[in-house]
């Protein structure tokens, strides 16, 4: 662990969904001060932004909008922020869930969140999705920095029930699998990255992953 901070202005959206104390934690243990906060001018100024999510599609959409922090979160991307949803953040990107009911997301990214179950060809998928799982890396052309130092046989920890789906395939930098399901484990689209594992709870890889993407 660092001692001394590094200055970069990193905002972790505090919008009542998601496990902020452990990204915090996470980003501190990397040797950088993160700014927790729901304020439009620190996200729309930040040079990186974690969007955490924990719990379900429509809860979150809602708080966002209720906190007017939609609009501060696509300013800060047309600027050329680096953006990180974790988990239930990661879907959050996308165009819509059927979590409970169709909830239009943020629409940074054209593609569907579904249920497990539906993609899986077998009757019965135990749900959710818990545990540690190796993720395979594709897409090696593009800039995958977010990679650095991460191989096939590294695990990190997910915990879903659902997941991405109609998206396009230039979209994936790793896969993970659940038994015959292949789920997106993580995302690049221009500056805009994703996980549905969460990186904070995935030791010294999970936490490369999180120095991977501030040093970008």
């Amino acid at each position: 662990m660092l001692n001394n901070y590094m200055t970069d202005n990193i905002v972790i959206i505090d919008y009542g969904v998601g496990n902020i104390l452990s990204i915090k934690n996470a980003i501190e243990y990397n040797g950088y001060k993160p700014i927790v906060s729901k304020n439009s001018n620190d996200i729309e100024n930040a040079s990186h932004i974690i969007l955490p999510g924990v719990g379900s599609f429509p809860a979150a959409m809602k708080k966002l909008r209720d906190l007017s922090l939609i609009q501060p979160i696509k300013k800060a991307i047309d600027r050329g922020t680096n953006l990180l949803g974790i988990c239930l953040g990661m879907q959050l990107l996308f165009s819509r869930s059927e979590e409970f009911e169709i909830t239009k997301g943020l629409n940074l990214i054209s593609g569907d969140i579904i249920k497990l179950n539906k993609i899986s060809k077998k009757e019965y998928l135990k749900l959710p999705n818990i545990g540690w799982r190796s993720c395979e890396i594709t897409n090696i052309n593009q800039n995958t920095k977010i990679l650095k130092t991460i191989n096939n046989k590294d695990e990190f920890y997910f915990v879903h029930s659902y997941a991405l789906s109609n998206f396009k395939e230039s979209l994936i930098l790793a896969y993970s699998k659940y038994n015959d399901v292949h789920i997106p484990a993580l995302i690049k689209f221009k500056k805009i990255y994703g996980c549905q594992f969460h990186p904070e709870k995935s030791g010294p890889k999970g936490l490369q992953i999180l120095k991977n993407f501030l040093e970008l």
